[in-house]
């Protein structure tokens, strides 16, 4: 068999193959081809993949993803920061509010720069507890503030699992035994004052 002879095959046998896909609606390996409303359904709802899976629940994540890139869809390309873009985040995320910090770099999401804030080791102030009008548990508050202490924290030197965590102690009735042992731990003491 001359070599143009098998070539010849080889053309005539793939064209079989391919009307047999399109006629079939298959792919060789037995997926199904990609039809013009699924296109368009991705085209739509790009970049939500998610909702692409949805849609078409007869394509694997890792098809559809591949069907994007032939499609040239591709996800915003990533910003790379600068020095100074760093030293003006390292300025600017301690005290300033969330809207002047994202508008500062419109770039990246507030997600995006808290990622990079928390890479570089930058911490935003804390703010003082909100007070709740009972002067024992703000004055406690206002001690474990100035210590500088999480609730997570005070509530695992007291071994009182989530209970100042959850924070329900502000709407209900406090556990005053719990608040006293806070404020002896803050190295305070519990006075009553008795009205005339």
């Amino acid at each position: 068999m001359s070599q143009l002879t098998y070539f010849a095959r080889g053309a005539a046998s793939a064209e079989r193959a391919r009307r047999r896909v399109q006629r079939e609606g298959l792919t060789m390996s037995g997926d199904k081809l990609w039809t013009e409303d699924d296109l368009k359904i991705i085209g739509e709802r790009w970049p939500n993949l998610d909702d692409i899976e949805k849609a078409l629940p007869h394509r694997t994540r890792n098809a559809i993803c591949a069907q994007c890139r032939k499609m040239d869809l591709r996800k915003k390309e990533q910003h790379i920061w600068s020095a100074a873009e760093i030293s003006k985040l390292r300025k600017l995320y301690p005290a300033a509010t969330i809207a002047e910090i994202c508008a500062t770099f419109p770039h990246s999401t507030w997600v995006n720069i808290r990622q990079v804030a928390r890479y570089h080791g930058f911490r935003r102030n804390r703010k003082p507890f909100k007070p709740t009008g009972n002067q024992p548990i703000d004055g406690m508050l206002a001690k474990l503030f100035e210590a500088n202490l999480s609730f997570s924290e005070l509530d695992k030197e007291l071994g009182t699992k989530r209970y100042f965590q959850k924070g329900k102690w502000r709407t209900a009735r406090p556990n005053y035994n719990r608040f006293v042992k806070a404020i002896e731990l803050l190295d305070g003491e519990l006075s009553v004052r008795w009205r005339e």
